[in-house]
């Protein structure tokens, strides 16, 4: 599994995680990773978007992102997928496949850092551009009663 966040700055960053991930592995990963690099690449007062994956909503996430003064942004079940990220994914997948398909999980490993790198070298305004759309793109979705393509 590949996490991954994103920061208005243009930044991408991807952690490879083995395995099925449950809420106490996602909760480490914010102790121990994810928290630092948010504090380091945020501006004072910043939102954190996540989905409405079942590990992201427990008790301990909310309350450990809580006494951090991380807000989270309550991003509502089958809501139109705006969360920015999914556009950076679309983007690194075809740097990834952008060769073919790779021929083992090491390389595709190998090819999805790469691609993150890629992203953060040569493609960072494409994200830039993503946060400055946001407000436009979510009034839209209210403006048209749910939906972002018509």
């Amino acid at each position: 599994m590949i996490w991954g966040m994103i920061s208005p700055n243009g930044i991408l960053t991807v952690k490879l995680l083995k395995g099925q991930i449950k809420s106490n592995n996602y909760l480490e990963m914010l102790q121990t990773f994810a928290v630092k690099i948010m504090k380091l690449n945020m501006r004072p007062n910043f939102s954190f978007v996540q989905d409405n994956c079942t590990i992201h909503k427990t008790k301990e996430v909310e309350n450990y992102l809580k006494s951090q003064k991380i807000r989270i942004i309550d991003w509502p079940s089958r809501s139109p997928d705006l969360n920015i990220i999914e556009n950076v994914w679309k983007v690194m997948s075809d740097i990834v496949y952008d060769k073919g398909q790779p021929a083992n999980l090491k390389e595709l490993e190998k090819r999805v850092l790469e691609a993150a790198d890629t992203i953060n070298i040569h493609k960072r305004d494409i994200i830039k551009k993503l946060y400055c759309t946001f407000r436009q793109r979510l009034t839209y979705v209210l403006n048209s009663k749910g939906c972002l393509y018509k």
